[in-house]
C-alpha cells in the first residue's frame, strides 16, 4: 500500500438540529391544537430526563383551496413510484472486473443489530463479489467508535477503499479516518446523509436522494386531505439521515398545504421500544386534531403503532423504510402507506460508486436509488402473483431484480 504524507485536517461540519421556524397560525388550526403544542412545548422545556424537544416547526397559512389540478398532479407524481421501477442509470459502463480484479474493498456499517443496515451488508458482499473484488471485508459492528476504529485499521492493512454506511458520526473517529486516507485508501460515505450534504472527513459522499421519500410522505398525506394535514412527524434525533428526508417531507408539505400544520417528536435511538411509545402517546393526546403521524426513521415504526394502539384512535400512519419490520407493518395494515427503499439497490449503487472511484472515472451527480410506494393492497397484489410463490416476503421482491441485470450490464459483465 503506498503511503502517503499526512492530509491536511478537513474542517468538521457541524450538523445541525432541525431549523425552526416562527409561523403563523393557519385557518383549519383550532384553538385547542394550539395551546395543546404550546402545553407540549412547555412540558418538554420543563423536563430535566431529556433534552429533545417537540414544537411546532411548519405552519402554513391559510391558503386558497387546493385545486383538482394540483391534486391531479401530486397524485400523477406519487404513480410513478407504485410499480416495481426499472433501471434507468445513466452512466459510463465501466470494465469493472478490471477496475477490482487486485483491489480489497471494506465495509463498515453503523450497526449490524439494526436489519435494514444487515441486509445491506449481506447485499454488499455479493455485489462486490459479482463485480470482482480480490477481497472483500464487512465485519459485523456495534455501533460505537471502537468498533469503526478497529475497522478502519484493519482497511489500512487490508483494503484499497472503505464505504462507511450509515449513521456513523465522523467526528469521533477523524484521526483514524485521516490515518487512512494518509495511507492511500480511499474512504466513503453512503446513506448517512443525502445527496443534498456532503459528509465531512471523508473523500467522497455517495449522493442518494433520500428527500424523495420525504417529498412522497407530504404528497400522499396532502392527496388524502386535500391540502389539509395536521401531522405530527417522528424524527430520531441520532439519525442525521432523518434530517435529509425531513427537508424533502417540509419542502413539499410547505409548497401544498393549504392549511394545517406539522410539530415534531424527536426522540433518541435508546428512547426506540422503550419510552419513545409513550412520549408520541402524550403528543397524540394533547392534540386532538391530528390526523397524520409521519414516521422519518423506520426504527421508530412500532414505537408509533404502539402509541396510537394504545389511545385507541383513529389516525393514519405513514413512513419509510426498508426492513422487515416496516414492510410487515404495511401488510397487515398497521401503516397506511410505506415509502420502501431497497437495501439491494442500496448496496449496488454503493459498489457501483466505489468502482468508479477507483476508476477515476465521472462520479455521476446522483445515484440513482430508487423508493416505491406501497400499501397492504399493493403487496397483497404482488404476492398473489405465480411469479412470487417461492419467496418468503415481500421486501425481497418488492423491487424486482431488473436493476442486478442493469449493472451487471453497466459493468461489462454481460
Amino acid at each position: 500500500m503506498k503511503k502517503f504524507t499526512a492530509l491536511v485536517l478537513m474542517a468538521a461540519i457541524v450538523l445541525g438540529a432541525f431549523a425552526m421556524t416562527a409561523c403563523e397560525d393557519s385557518g383549519d388550526k383550532t384553538e385547542s391544537a394550539q395551546e395543546a403544542t404550546e402545553s407540549l412545548v412547555s412540558s418538554e422545556d420543563e423536563s430535566d430526563e431529556s433534552n429533545e424537544t417537540i414544537s411546532d416547526i411548519s405552519v402554513v397559512e391559510s391558503k386558497p383551496e387546493i385545486t383538482n389540478e394540483q391534486l391531479s398532479s401530486i397524485n400523477d407524481f406519487i404513480a410513478q413510484y407504485k410499480d416495481i421501477p426499472e433501471f434507468t442509470v445513466k452512466a459510463k459502463e465501466i470494465d469493472a472486473t478490471g477496475i477490482s480484479k487486485n483491489e480489497n474493498v471494506s465495509l463498515i456499517p453503523d450497526n449490524s443489530n439494526n436489519v435494514f443496515t444487515s441486509l445491506v451488508v449481506k447485499q454488499f458482499k455479493s455485489a462486490a463479489k459479482s463485480a470482482g473484488f480480490k477481497k472483500i471485508f464487512a465485519d459485523d459492528s456495534d455501533g460505537t467508535p471502537a468498533a469503526y476504529n478497529d475497522a478502519l485499521a484493519k482497511a489500512v492493512e487490508k483494503s484499497d477503499i472503505v464505504v462507511m454506511y450509515g449513521d456513523i458520526n465522523k467526528d469521533s473517529i477523524a484521526n483514524e479516518i485521516e490515518l487512512t486516507q494518509a495511507n492511500g485508501v480511499k474512504v466513503l460515505s453512503a446513506g448517512y446523509v443525502g445527496k443534498d450534504m456532503k459528509d465531512h472527513y471523508v473523500d467522497y459522499t455517495i449522493p442518494i436522494d433520500y428527500q424523495l421519500a420525504g417529498k412522497l410522505l407530504a404528497d400522499w398525506a396532502i392527496s388524502k386531505n386535500k391540502g389539509k394535514v395536521n401531522a405530527l412527524a417522528i424524527n430520531n434525533s441520532d439519525s442525521t439521515l432523518s434530517t435529509s428526508i425531513y427537508n424533502g417531507f417540509a419542502d413539499e408539505f410547505t409548497k401544498y398545504v393549504t392549511s394545517g400544520y406539522c410539530t415534531v417528536q424527536s426522540g433518541s435511538s435508546i428512547e426506540v421500544e422503550n419510552g419513545l411509545a409513550t412520549k408520541i402517546k402524550q403528543a397524540l393526546e394533547k392534540d386532538p386534531n391530528l390526523n397524520y403521524i409521519i414516521v422519518l426513521d423506520e426504527t421508530m415504526i412500532n414505537d408509533a403503532i404502539s402509541a396510537v394502539d394504545q389511545l385507541g384512535r383513529n389516525i393514519k400512519i405513514i413512513a419509510t423504510g426498508g426492513g422487515t419490520s416496516a414492510f410487515t407493518s404495511a401488510e397487515n395494515g398497521k401503516i397506511e402507506m410505506l415509502v420502501a427503499q431497497s437495501y439491494e439497490w442500496t448496496a449496488y449503487a454503493m459498489v457501483d460508486y466505489a468502482l468508479r472511484v477507483l476508476d477515476k472515472s465521472e462520479l455521476p451527480e446522483q445515484q440513482s436509488v430508487p423508493v416505491r410506494v406501497i400499501t397492504q393492497d399493493s403487496i397483497k397484489s404482488d404476492l398473489e402473483s405465480t411469479e412470487y410463490e417461492d419467496i418468503d416476503g415481500f421486501y425481497e421482491i418488492c423491487f424486482g431484480a431488473n436493476f442486478v441485470t442493469g449493472y451487471r450490464s453497466l459493468w461489462g459483465l454481460d
